[in-house]
Order: structure tokens, then sequence, then C-alpha cells
């Protein structure tokens, strides 16, 4: 069990596969022991969600993690025998439900990234618009026209790009409309197969009828996993289509800006005479643009205050909960409890970096509406987004140093110590720790001098050793 949890020891799934024999670590104690049964209940759990079903819902694993959390929380971490054992099965668990809620986490933050985008649409529309506006009181034609010119290339390549996006969704749609159409074709095929061994049930005898039986249920099940295939890429259709839906209403307003941009180049001279009302309608545009802006930026910020930090925070609390409960396996269960520790601030660096991802995205919106010179209390937005994501990055770096330091707590040789150093230095560069600078070979001769401490500290690390081959 350690060998494996050390090779995968930054992926929650090979930890709850580890786990499932963690219930046997210490089998000298009293079997009546409740920890124990509450460690081998989780294990079971555990084994449930990592070899079950593959069309098993997050619904069908939050209910396992859940009672894993359950019949553990009792024990974890407690002088019991199998305390340490129900302590690293609490962090797991916890550590499970958190990898559950981070999707509802990062459809947070996409909702919120996709609203901005919108903005930033309306906010090329007002800088079309208030360029219009200067330009139509402009008599010199010749730049006006440079200047509508330089707007139409500008919406040309948002034309370009919103069209690859709606490209994209639309390619995607298709695939997953394909995959629908072939899952609902072999889930008819597997009905009509067992339809036709049902039909044979009736003219054979008892023993034949039930292997026909067996066979009308296995066709039938298999049936069951295609159209709940099909209708979770149903479903997957259904969030993308509102997406693309917007995309396409980005080309048409993006086309007809330029439409409109070059009618105004093909109707300078009548601007020149009609300038000021001219002016009038695209500064009344402008102020549409302005309007909208201003409204959607309220309602972002209300969606991020309301929805995208709760479910941020829900996901860092539960994972907190993990790292606490690891701590709770400190002897018997220590090298359960490092990985399982290591696993749970790995994951709480990410979902503190996915949140650091999420305020950039704020700040970088802030900062294009000032470039823009849209009016506006803006900068003191950008700068509070901006200080909350310089926190969360730097908490951040400091969970993958955590999670670093964690695993080089689990003391192991060869092959199984190496990838576990590989991984905690790969944790480390995370963390903007650069790795030390190897000693040159000068100082080989230096090294050879301390033999007889370095037998000294071998002799410390092969009693570790011999304790993690007991706990595995």
């Amino acid at each position: 069990m350690t060998q494996n949890l050390m090779i995968s020891s930054t992926t929650i799934r090979a930890a709850l596969i580890a786990l499932a024999g963690s219930a046997l670590m210490l089998s000298g104690c009293s079997k009546s022991d409740d920890a124990k049964s509450a460690s081998a209940q989780a294990g079971s759990e555990f084994r449930n969600v990592s070899i079950g079903d593959p069309t098993y819902d997050n619904a069908y694993s939050k209910q396992a993690y859940n009672k894993a959390a359950e019949v553990t929380a009792e024990h974890a971490g407690s002088d019991a025998p199998y305390g340490e054992a129900a302590a690293v099965a609490q962090s797991l668990a916890k550590l499970g439900l958190a990898t559950l809620s981070a999707n509802e986490a990062s459809a947070a933050e996409t909702e919120a990234m996709h609203q901005s985008r919108i903005i930033r649409g309306h906010l090329s529309e007002w800088i079309a618009m208030n360029a219009v506006a200067k330009a139509s009181t402009n008599f010199d034609i010749s730049d006006d026209k440079a200047a509508l010119e330089e707007l139409i290339e500008l919406r040309n390549n948002d034309v370009v790009q919103y069209t690859k996006r709606m490209d994209s969704l639309h390619e995607e749609i298709e695939a997953y409309r394909a995959q629908i159409a072939d899952l609902d074709a072999k889930a008819q095929s597997e009905r009509n197969e067992s339809a036709r061994f049902e039909l044979q049930m009736t003219s054979v005898s008892a023993t034949q009828a039930a292997q026909l039986a067996e066979r009308v249920r296995e066709h039938s099940l298999r049936a069951d996993g295609f159209e709940l295939e099909s209708t979770r890429i149903q479903g997957i259709v259904g969030q993308l289509l509102p997406g693309a839906h917007e995309v396409e209403l980005q080309v048409k307003k993006a086309k007809d800006q330029i439409d409109l941009l070059q009618l105004s180049i093909d109707e300078l001279e009548q601007r020149v005479r009609d300038s000021k009302a001219d002016s009038a309608q695209a500064r009344a545009n402008a102020e549409q643009a302005r309007s909208a802006i201003t409204s959607l930026v309220q309602k972002l910020e209300e969606y991020h205050e309301s929805n995208v930090i709760p479910a941020n925070e829900s996901v860092i609390s539960v994972i907190r909960q993990s790292i606490r409960a690891a701590g709770g396996a400190t002897d018997n269960a220590k090298t359960s409890g490092s990985i399982a520790k290591a696993s749970g601030q790995e994951q709480l660096a990410r979902a503190l970096s996915r949140q650091a991802r999420g305020e950039a995205e704020m700040a970088m919106l802030y900062q294009s509406i000032m470039e823009s010179g849209l009016s506006g209390s803006w900068e003191s937005s950008m700068q509070s987004h901006e200080t909350r994501r310089d926190e969360l990055y730097a908490e951040s770096q400091q969970s993958f140093q955590d999670a670093a330091s964690s695993l080089r707590r689990v003391r192991v040789r060869g092959e199984s110590g190496e990838a576990l150093e590989a991984a905690a230095a790969r944790l480390d560069l995370l963390g903007g720790v650069e790795p030390e600078p190897e000693y040159s070979e000068e100082y080989d001769s230096e090294e050879t001098q301390y033999d007889d401490s370095e037998s000294y500290e071998d002799s410390e690390f092969d009693s570790e050793a011999e304790d993690i081959d007991e706990e595995g």
C-alpha cells in the first residue's frame, strides 16, 4: 500500500484506492474495536467509488464520501485502536467531497468569466460608438475616415475571433449529438437483444430460461448504461447551446457595427453637413453601451460575491477539514497521514490558484475599462481584486510548499523515494521555490569524509523504513 501511495501521491483517486487496505495496518488490535469497524466501512465506501460502475454520477460518489466521513468522525485521531486509520479515512473522505464541490466552484468561475466576456463585448461597442461620435464632429474627412477604417479592422478581427469560437462550439455540439445518436442506437440494439432472449424463454426448459434471463438482464443493463450516458451528454449540450447562441449574437452585433462603420465612411460627405445629428446619435449609442457596461459590471460583482466566492470558500473549508483530519495520523499510520495531508494541501493550493485566476480576470476587466477611457470609479475595484489576487496566489504558493514538506516526511528509499522527492520538487516549484543547485564535482572528496555520519543517518532511515513496511 505504501508504494502505491507514494507513486500516486498527488492524485486523490489513487490515495483512496490505497486507503482501502489501511484498516488492516493494526492487525494485532481487538476485533471489537469500533474505530476498526468504522475504518473498514470507510474503506468499503472508497472501493465502491474507485472500482464501481463508471456510470455512477457525482451524487453517488458524494453519498459514499459523506458516509465514510460520518462513520469515522467519532474515531478520527482518537487514542483507540485504528483511530489513526479513521483519521486518514476522514481526511480522504473530506478530500473526495472537496473534489466534487470543486466542480461547482469551477462552473461558477466559468460563468463569471462568460459574463466578463460579454462586458468586454459591450466595451468594444462603446469604444466604437464613442469614436464615431468624436469622428462625426471632425470636419477633416481624411482623419475621420482613417479612424473608422481602423475601427472596422478591429471589429473584423472580433468577427473572426467570435466566428472561430462559434464554429468551435457548433463542432463540439455536433460531436456530442453524434455521440448521443450512437449511444441511443446502441441502447436500442441492446433492448432488441434483451427482447429476443425474453421471447425465447417461453419455449425452453426452466434451466434454459434461467440462463436466458441472465442474458436479458445483461443486455438491459447495457442499454441502461448507454441511455444514462446519452442523457448526461444531452445535459452537456443543453449547457453549451446558450453559450453558442450568445456568441452568434456577438458575431451579428460585430457585423452590424462593421456595417454601421462602413456606412459612416460612405456617408462622410453627408456627415460633414449633418455632423451634429450624427454625433448625437453615436453618443446616444455610446451612452447605451456605457449604461449596459455599468449594469453588467454590477451584476457580475453581485454574482461574484453571492456565487463564486461562497463556492470557492466551501471547497477550501472542506479541504482544510481534510488536512486537519490527516494530522491525527502521526504514529502507526503516519505514512498514509502524511500523503493524505499532502494531497489535501495540493488540492488547497489548486483551489486557491483557481480563485486567484478569477480575481485576476476581474482585475483585468477593470483595467480594460479604465484604459478605454470610460468614466467611472473603476480603479478602486481593480485594486481590490488585485489585492485579493495577490493574497490568494501567496496562499496558494505556501500550500504547494506545505504539500512538498508533507511528502518529504514520508521517508522511503529506492525508486519510490526518488518518485516522492520528484513530486515534492514539482510542488515546491509550483510554490515558487527554486531547486537547490547541484553540488559540483570538487566537493566529492569532502563528501567522502562523512561516511561515518552518513551510516548513522542510514541506520535511522532503515528503522523508519521498517515501520513503513509494517504499516503497508
